[in-house]
């Protein structure tokens, strides 16, 4: 299995390392599937990043790194509709027009697979919606704020995603586990540009300040591939047709 994310002949390299160590929340349960074809890839950029499992939050053991993809990713399914998602797992990759079979699952029981750090649980979750509702725009589905720093900022808030799901925390609180997140200790590690960095630290420092926020969150998993995260659904094209003349009309009636 080839990791898409990873530059280079350091994928194979490090798989075998790896597997040798829009309000209120969403339900879903495993029982739904869908399946997708990764169409391309928004804003973001490679980032030097790494993960060892065995790491607690705090340690200040040496991860390896290697430049991953930190981009979001474009869905299409098979009904037409559109998604735009963010990549719940390190280790794993995605192949832009292959297509994949995800069960749709709650944000906990994201990430799954081999060399996934495992489902993130309930106090991760309250996290992960937070970061969401603060920095995407539920009306694009892009990271808030203005086209010119984009890049830089979706590839800060792809490396928070992975942070917050990835490291070994031991905190019994959203807000306490806020402290033990770190890029330079603990299981997940990153080096990032100038720009990344700064705007990484923004949006870490924004988490939980006046209470953590909900937002509609559904996690694509699956034991193969690798595990997305995403708010909301673009209907099929078909389906904004219907919705447009149906908008019409009842526009028609009222007048």
């Amino acid at each position: 299995m080839r990791n898409s994310s990873i530059r280079g002949s350091a994928s194979a390299v490090f798989f075998a390392a790896a597997t040798a160590a829009f309000a209120g929340p969403f339900v879903a349960t495993s029982d739904a599937s869908i399946t997708v074809t990764l169409t391309g890839y928004s804003a973001g950029s490679y980032v030097n990043a790494g993960f060892s499992n065995q790491l607690a939050w705090d340690s200040n053991a040496s991860v390896q790194q290697y430049s991953i993809r930190a981009y979001q990713h474009q869905l299409a399914a098979t009904d037409g509709s559109q998604s735009l998602s963010w990549c719940a797992e390190v280790y794993q990759g995605l192949d832009v027009g292959n297509s994949y079979t995800f069960d749709l699952v709650a944000a906990e029981n994201a990430p799954s697979g081999i060399v996934a750090p495992g489902p993130m649980g309930q106090l991760k979750a309250t996290i992960v919606r937070d970061l969401f509702a603060r920095w995407i725009d539920a009306s694009t589905g892009l990271v808030a704020g203005a086209a010119t720093d984009r890049d830089a900022k979706s590839a800060a808030f792809q490396v928070a995603v992975w942070e917050i799901t990835h490291e070994n925390l031991s905190a019994s609180s959203a807000q306490a586990a806020l402290s033990q997140m770190s890029l330079t200790s603990g299981a997940f590690r990153a080096t990032l540009s100038a720009a990344t960095s700064a705007w990484y630290s923004t949006i870490m420092q924004s988490l939980g300040v006046g209470g953590f926020q909900e937002v509609a969150l559904e996690g694509l998993s699956s034991p193969t591939a690798q595990d997305q995260l995403r708010m909301g659904v673009v209907p099929a094209p078909a389906a904004i047709g219907v919705i447009g003349v149906a908008g019409l009309l009842g526009g028609r009636r009222r007048r």
